[in-house]
């Protein structure tokens, strides 16, 4: 019997690296590690190649398959994709293709076909793609000046409502308790995972909405709102009003319905996405009839 073909599929993102070996649509091994800060970094190209290769190592039955890559800042730092992608394919000995991780997002979530993603994680942004391959990404633009409506937007928002509630100046709220040491959080500015590390808050807010808490609520529908904007940005400029919604925000229930309702106001229809990230790198891999063809980086061994 015939094995389907396998293919590397990297999701690397600053928080983590998740590199998985697929044979046809089945996952045959996983090897994860900390992410990196991105590719616009001095030496990213070479450090990612080094880490991405180590963890290719490590799947068994990954000699010479094509590899796919969906890594954070490959936008914003195109020659540092192509140089990737060229390190990649001559130390694995295998075709490599590299783009950006909101790309891969876009690829597995719609198959290839035009539409909207909206990222809903520690970060939030939104990449738009017409029928005719034209793009546009809205925010993206990290803690200080965007991510509207992300992880680490709720969680800082989380964390301010209980420190207010705790010193008596804002409305009471049970992320009082559930937030003990908010005052904390501000050790945490400039810290490189700034981000991620109030982001883990968002759950609680999230939760707290869910059980009515008013304060919560007011966070949740305010995040939703700030995201249906910035996918009705994206929406726009490609003339696309299907929107999927990809992130560690969607595991929320209460997060879907709230950020269905704000898209709706915007004539916006969320959809169900086909898949993942990582399928997206699959997709990468294996077709070169991609509406962002021209956003992506190969080369061959």
């Amino acid at each position: 019997m015939n094995l389907p073909p396998a293919v590397v599929c990297v999701d690397l993102g600053k928080t983590r690296c998740r590199v998985v070996l697929v044979a046809g649509t089945e996952q045959v091994d996983e090897q994860i590690a900390p992410g990196l800060p991105g590719l616009a970094q001095p030496g990213a190209p070479e450090r990612t190649a080094e880490v991405i290769a180590e963890l290719v190592s490590r799947l068994a039955g990954s000699d010479g398959a094509p590899v796919g890559v969906g890594a954070a800042g490959a936008l914003s730092a195109p020659d540092a994709a192509a140089r990737l992608a060229e390190l990649l394919a001559a130390t694995l000995d295998a075709p490599a293709a590299v783009t950006s991780d909101i790309v891969t997002a876009h690829l597995g979530a719609l198959s290839g076909r035009a539409g909207v993603c909206l990222v809903a994680g520690t970060g939030a942004v939104a990449l738009g793609v017409s029928a005719d391959g034209a793009m546009s990404r809205r925010d993206g633009l990290g803690l200080m000046l965007g991510d509207l409506g992300s992880g680490a937007w709720i969680g800082r928002a989380g964390v301010r409502a209980a420190e207010l509630a705790q010193s008596g100046v804002g409305p009471a709220t049970v992320l009082a308790d559930r937030i003990p040491a908010a005052r904390d959080a501000a050790t945490l500015a400039g810290a490189p995972d700034a981000a991620t590390r109030i982001a883990r808050h968002a759950p609680t807010v999230l939760d707290a909405a869910a059980q009515g808490d008013e304060v919560a609520s007011g966070i949740l529908t305010a995040a939703a709102t700030l995201l249906a904007q910035t996918a009705a940005a994206a929406s726009a400029d490609v003339g696309q009003s299907d929107v999927v919604a990809l992130g560690g925000l969607t595991g929320s229930e209460v997060f879907l319905d709230t950020l269905r309702a704000a898209l709706t106001s915007h004539a916006l229809t969320l959809r169900d996405p086909d898949g993942t990230a990582l399928d997206g790198a699959r997709i990468l891999a294996t077709r070169r009839d991609l509406l962002l063809e021209g956003y992506i980086h190969r080369a061959h061994a």
